[in-house]
């Protein structure tokens, strides 16, 4: 069993799963009823045929592919069986894979090239790095997205789950987040090079050794019949 590790918000894996899913899910999507209550019996079907078409890729079925001959879509009985050496279908298997895989590589290589033009190399992340998060896929309480930030942080790198995912220290008003990120949705944080461009947060007022604060306004009140005060106020 191999493992793929995946990260919140970027759930990618095993990309040729994904894809055979995909297709299945079209199938299903187009021969299913209008209640789809029948999507299950359709799941073998729906297998066999895709098993059966000949791939893109390859030029060749994937049962083609791992048996080195075509499946039957109806059965004939009359037909009587004939036996072949086992070498020589070993042989033929083992040359078919070969091809296969070469095929394979080249269209890998084919479809990389281009993509590659376009894609810029992930920037590094060290474990005790500060880190921000893109917020386009938290879930915030402010009313419009345009004037949220687009980052939220900076935050601590303490792991690195996976080649291309890291484990984020979050605050606690971000706990229900799953804190593995994929590199994509990260962007380190550098000190600024500008002069007392950071301004460091004031002191706090300590008057006869408790902490002073000072409200600036009452936001909300409401009357506390559980409590001792009669009055609660919400401050800010």
């Amino acid at each position: 069993m191999k493992l793929y590790f995946t990260s919140g918000y970027h759930p990618e894996a095993d990309g040729q799963t994904e894809r055979t899913n995909q297709t299945l899910e079209q199938f299903l999507r187009i021969y299913c009823n209008y209640q789809q209550s029948d999507w299950a019996r359709l799941l073998l079907l729906a297998e066999f045929t895709y098993n059966s078409t000949p791939s893109a890729t390859t030029r060749l079925s994937p049962f083609f592919a791992n048996k080195s001959y075509h499946p039957k879509s109806q059965i004939i009985v009359e037909q009587s069986p004939n036996s072949v050496a086992a070498n020589k279908y070993l042989q033929g298997l083992a040359d078919i894979q070969a091809e296969l895989k070469l095929t394979i590589l080249e269209a890998q290589r084919r479809y990389q090239s281009p993509v590659d033009k376009r894609r810029s190399p992930a920037p590094k992340i060290r474990i005790g790095d500060l880190v921000f998060i893109l917020a386009r896929f938290i879930r915030m309480t402010r009313p419009s997205r345009k004037l949220a930030e687009r980052f939220l942080g900076p935050f601590e790198v303490v792991g690195q789950p996976g080649m291309h995912s890291y484990l984020v220290k979050l605050p606690t008003h971000l706990r229900s987040v799953h804190p593995v990120f994929h590199v994509l949705q990260l962007e380190p944080a550098f000190n600024s090079q500008i002069p007392n461009r950071e301004s460091t947060l004031p002191p706090p007022v300590v008057v006869d050794g408790n902490l002073e604060f000072e409200i600036e306004k009452v936001l909300d009140s409401k009357l506390d019949h559980r409590r001792r005060d009669p009055l609660l106020y919400y401050v800010q």
